[in-house]
């Protein structure tokens, strides 16, 4: 089959806008699939304590409510077929609660197939006498220090289950754990009938699915330029359509918010990828170097040219297990001197605690409002300080004391300060990432496609689906359109990155990648020599990166920059290096960078960049415990 398939993505993560679905396939009724993504790596514990409660539970109940909210479309006949990984821990639980959710609504022509087989949680906990098996990616620990601890163990399954259901005739198909361009994967498996040796195609839907798993971080979401994105309000969620070549276009639903350009589409591609010649899926190994990006105009941006080799031999595993307590609160401190004050009264907790005779692993006093590191090279824009401290310990007990220690600095602590409103601390259980490998064959995914309930069951899933809260909305109409406008305004021409380049961070385990994209291929040739692994190494060095490899991606005029170690902790407000892209971007650029930003800005000629040679893994450091001792 040659034509088109148009494969939307409605949901980004488990708290993404429920009503996006409705809204997508009211604009979009032909849609082919429709993918939805809840599973971040730390969502499976967070399951799992629920099935704790309640055996029903494990899976995302918010996704019943999408269902319901899609009931409409399908009795007035829309065929679009949706692929989700909401089912979490418990993907039966979850479809037999969406089969009565349906059947309620009269839609009991519908087929929901389900994916199972990715926990492997068994496997991990009898392992603790192999010392080689499952070692930590990150750290190359040994499993045997976590084994008594873990809570949940996940291989990320590929497309191939997926497809199977699909030619089984579901309609609906959930899944646990799979990698999320998986989703998009298997929709066009199933469309072309392509084989598992069709590695370039496999390649582009790959890099489809990575460009949408996201949701409107490619129309706009979170970009750099933020500001100038029209009708932010009403972002639109992204939609590609993939040729039988696999490559594809990017676009939106007509009459959203939000733009896909070039720009969008290149931060999108950046976001987390580690070594863009080897990006690692279950279904295909992807190089991104090869890979073209074309601006069509009207929201709707060609990415063609990826190209695959065969996948490894092994799955990756998404483990978590229970790491101790931890706690985090937070005072307003506000006069002369408010951040050596705010400083102070945080050590003065931390002292209190240690008087008490109990033992933290880890603490963090942050100044929120400031520079979150110190570096010579980082253009401060401080006005105003919030004092968030944060501990964790072995010890519940330890964690506690902190958290009575807190509150008494309102009265105690230094003139200006604010309260809490939320009163003490809460206490909460650290649920720690385990990224490991395992080999394929011990691996045995299966696939069903329910038929319809028994009548004496419904009562009971019924009851399990229950979701508190709001139900999802009908959808909006907004024909409304912003006039696309550049929110990078130079009337002070600071000198700093930012006037350059474009940014994107995000984390993997313990480890940040930071895609950085030139604004222009003058500013290329500059970035392309002058922001080296050595120059990063140093900007972030007091935020304790270990190493950092730097990766070049000339077809996209583009940078990615791993930070191996930097996220190690996870007491700070940015545990997940969402904002290490924005704080790289407030580097000062040396005289050469003013004087090309002075002469685009007039029309005339750049001058050539520094004599520097690139770096590409530098600054190694010793590395710290997994606790960020």
């Amino acid at each position: 089959m040659n034509q088109a398939v148009r494969i939307g993505n409605a949901q980004a993560f488990w708290g993404d806008r429920g009503d996006a679905a409705a809204e997508m396939l009211a604009r979009e009724p032909d849609l082919d699939y429709l993918t939805m993504d809840y599973l971040a790596e730390v969502s499976m514990s967070i399951l799992a304590v629920q099935r704790e409660r309640d055996p029903q539970a494990g899976f995302a109940r918010d996704f019943i409510d999408v269902i319901r909210s899609l009931a409409p479309y399908w009795s007035a006949g829309g065929t679009c077929r949706l692929v989700v990984n909401a089912g979490g821990l418990n993907p039966r639980g979850c479809a037999e609660a969406c089969r009565v959710a349906l059947e309620d609504a009269g839609c009991r022509s519908l087929r929901i197939g389900i994916v199972t087989g990715d926990d492997v949680l068994q496997l991990l906990r009898t392992a603790n006498a192999d010392a080689e098996r499952f070692r930590n990616l990150d750290t190359g620990e040994s499993i045997k220090r976590v084994a008594d601890r873990l809570v949940t163990a996940n291989a990320y399954l590929g497309a191939a289950p997926i497809v199977k259901a699909l030619a089984d005739g579901a309609d609906i198909v959930i899944t646990g754990r799979v990698a999320d361009p998986s989703l998009v994967v298997a929709a066009c498996i199933h469309h072309f009938g392509w084989s598992n040796e069709d590695f370039n195609c496999l390649a582009g839907a790959t890099v489809a699915g990575h460009l949408i798993e996201c949701g409107t971080q490619v129309t706009g979401g979170i970009s750099t330029d933020w500001l100038g994105v029209p009708d932010s309000a009403h972002l639109g969620f992204p939609i590609v359509e993939v040729s039988d070549d696999g490559s594809c276009i990017v676009t939106k639903p007509r009459g959203t918010g939000g733009w896909v350009t070039s720009q969008t589409v290149k931060e999108q591609l950046v976001y987390e990828i580690g070594d863009p010649a080897h990006y690692l899926s279950p279904d295909v190994t992807v190089s991104f170097l090869s890979l073209l990006v074309d601006d069509l105009g009207n929201d709707r941006v060609r990415v063609s040219g990826a190209t695959g080799v065969p996948h490894s031999t092994s799955y990756k595993v998404s483990a978590t297990f229970r790491d101790g307590y931890r706690s985090a609160g937070m005072l307003t401190i506000v006069g002369r001197d408010a951040v050596q004050k705010a400083r102070h009264c945080g050590e003065l907790v931390l002292q209190r605690v240690s008087e008490a005779g109990y033992e933290l692993r880890d603490r963090v006093i942050e100044c929120l409002g400031n520079s979150p590191f110190q570096s010579e090279d980082y253009h401060d824009h401080t006005i105003e300080t919030v004092l968030r401290i944060a501990v964790e310990a072995d010890s519940r007990d330890a964690v506690e004391c902190f958290s009575r220690e807190l509150m008494p600095f309102i009265t105690a602590g230094p003139q200006g300060t604010t309260g809490y409103a939320e009163g003490r601390p809460r206490v909460h259980a650290v649920f720690r990432y385990w990224p490991c490998l395992i080999e394929r064959d011990a691996v045995e995914s299966r696939v069903e496609v329910l038929a319809n309930s028994p009548p004496d069951d419904r009562q009971r899933l019924l009851s399990a689906s229950a979701h508190h809260g709001s139900s999802t909305t009908s959808p909006y109409t907004n024909d409304s359109s912003n006039p696309r406008c550049r929110s990078r305004e130079h009337s002070d021409k600071s000198l700093s990155l930012y006037d350059l380049a474009l940014a994107r961070s995000g984390d993997k385990g313990s480890n940040a990648n930071v895609g950085v994209i030139a604004r222009t291929p003058k500013a290329w040739g500059f970035l392309q020599t002058w922001l080296t692994a050595d120059r990063v190494a140093r900007y972030f060095e007091s935020l304790g990166v270990e190493s950092v490899q730097r990766f070049e991606l000339p077809n996209l005029e583009a940078l990615n920059f791993v930070l191996r170690g930097v996220l190690r902790s996870s007491l700070r407000t940015d545990a997940q290096g969402k904002t290490l892209g924005q704080l790289l971007l407030e580097m000062r650029l040396p005289s050469e960078a003013v004087r090309m930003i002075a002469l685009e800005d007039q029309g005339g000629q750049c001058p050539p960049p520094p004599t520097t040679t690139p770096q590409s893994t530098i600054r190694h450091k010793e590395k710290r415990g997994p606790s960020g001792q």
